[in-house]
């Protein structure tokens, strides 16, 4: 089972993260966290703001799949670029 982290907890990370002079290794380690997960945060919230940081549970066609396989092939995205799109 994932470790469920709260809006509010994410946000004082990303926070942190972007208001200090600390790296992402640096934050992560104060938090217990692992440094990617932090960047991942860090990545959604610069692209949708504090909404890209709510918890969701998402359940994805085959189709919508496919779709972002594709894009991700014709764009030449990684797979945190296509996750925080």
């Amino acid at each position: 089972m994932r470790n469920q982290y709260s809006d509010q907890f994410k946000l004082q990370v990303v926070q942190q993260y972007l208001d200090g002079d600390a790296g992402l290794e640096v934050v992560a380690h104060h938090f217990g966290l692992d440094y990617s997960m932090v960047r991942r945060w860090v990545e959604q919230y610069r692209q949708h703001g504090p909404a890209g940081l709510r918890q969701t549970r998402r359940h994805y066609s085959p189709a919508f799949k496919r779709e972002v396989l594709e894009r991700m092939w014709r764009d030449g995205l990684s797979i945190r670029q296509a996750e925080a799109l």
